[in-house]
């Protein structure tokens, strides 16, 4: 095997398969890298079973082959690098690879590239196309809100609710629950169904997306999803487990709407935070209203008291509540808009924040019984 590539292009392969190498892999092959050289072409692989990402850069090849190397100590070496022309090569019976760059050259160890489990080709199941945009808006708007306990695996996903019509994305932690709709670019489905998919793994894949414009095809079979682009393969498993049955949670009305902006009642909820921190960690602060102002106010034996008022148009009756203030700052800083409505239907009862003018997305937060 014989190739050159450029250090910047190999660089953003190595970042993009590392994300799928597990740290705690009990099987050797699996903490590698896979690389093959074909057709002009270098096919990096990397997987722990659960998740896999292939990525393929241009190079100019020499000699086709496969090899596979360490991933950590391949992506170190790809990071202190110099700038420029990299040339990679295994000849003779040692199957060590060598790099040579700028006159030097080092050597690595390698494994079996045939011990190595390729990713699947995943040709049947339901295909979605969405942009690249719309995979990282939801990402960046649903995802927080998924629960970090593997106790509940369910939880730590995101559910993709998929009819002819839209795709919705939830996700919850059973405090609060993120909601976005959307339409695919393209899309053939059979029927309508429902998909869990690990929220992490999808945050991780929307950094490596950099074209907001360009497509993300997705298909979705009885166990996998394959995620791609024209340069990636990503292959998630789906969760298994019976998502809860988020409509029914979520207010068809409410009772009292809030007008806010965003930065206001942002900057007001962060103030506040100062003394909704105690040692026992309460993190409440408590919300009441009139027709144009919201108080928020926190009180902790060990801090202290804070009051603030936010300039809001109050449509309804005022209700009191008191929400975990981390909860409601999750949201602030992830909408866009200048303006929040807060809908709330009763004091035990969730709250609702829809941003203004985006009726696609919602979020819904549980209030704290204070007494």
């Amino acid at each position: 095997m014989e190739f050159s590539c450029s250090r910047g292009e190999l660089l953003e392969a190595v970042n993009a398969v590392s994300r799928a190498v597990s740290s705690r892999a009990t099987i050797p092959i699996l903490s590698g890298i896979y690389m093959e050289a074909l057709d002009d072409v270098l096919r990096l692989v990397a997987t722990d079973m659960e998740l896999g990402i292939e990525y393929t850069i241009p190079v100019k090849t020499v000699q086709t082959g496969s090899t596979v190397v360490n991933a950590r100590i391949f992506n170190e070496m790809a990071r202190r690098l110099p700038e420029g022309p990299i040339t990679f090569y295994i000849s003779g019976e040692t199957p060590a690879l060598k790099v040579r760059y700028h006159g030097s050259e080092l050597t690595l160890n390698t494994m079996n590239p045939q011990e190595f489990p390729l990713l699947p080709a995943i040709l049947d199941g339901d295909h979605l196309i969405l942009t690249q945009g719309q995979f990282k808006e939801m990402t960046r708007l649903v995802c927080f809100a998924a629960s970090t306990d593997e106790s509940r695996p369910w939880f730590t996903g995101v559910l993709w609710d998929i009819s002819p019509e839209e795709v919705r994305w939830v996700a919850t932690d059973t405090h609060r629950l993120a909601l976005l709709s959307g339409q695919a670019t393209e899309s053939v489905i059979q029927q309508n169904r429902q998909v869990i998919l690990h929220a992490k793994t999808l945050s991780d894949v929307a950094r490596l997306l950099s074209d907001d414009e360009a497509s993300l095809q997705i298909t979705i079979t009885r166990s996998q999803a394959l995620l791609e682009t024209d340069r990636m393969r990503v292959i998630l498993r789906i969760i298994e487990g019976q998502y809860p049955k988020y409509q029914q949670v979520i207010p068809r009305d409410y009772k009292t709407r809030m007008t806010v902006s965003v930065k206001a009642l942002a900057d007001s909820v962060d103030r506040a935070s100062l003394a909704a921190i105690g040692k026992e960690g309460s993190n409440i602060i408590k919300l009441s209203s009139d027709k144009n102002t919201l108080t928020i106010r926190a009180n902790s034996p060990e801090v202290g008291h804070i009051y603030e008022e936010v300039f809001v148009d109050v449509n309804g009756d005022p209700i009191p509540i008191a929400f975990n203030y981390r909860y409601l700052q999750d949201a602030l800083k992830v909408i866009t808009t200048d303006d929040v409505y807060m809908d709330l239907t009763a004091t035990l009862a969730p709250g609702v924040l829809r941003p203004v003018g985006e009726e696609r997305y919602l979020y819904l937060i549980v209030p704290v019984r204070t007494v």
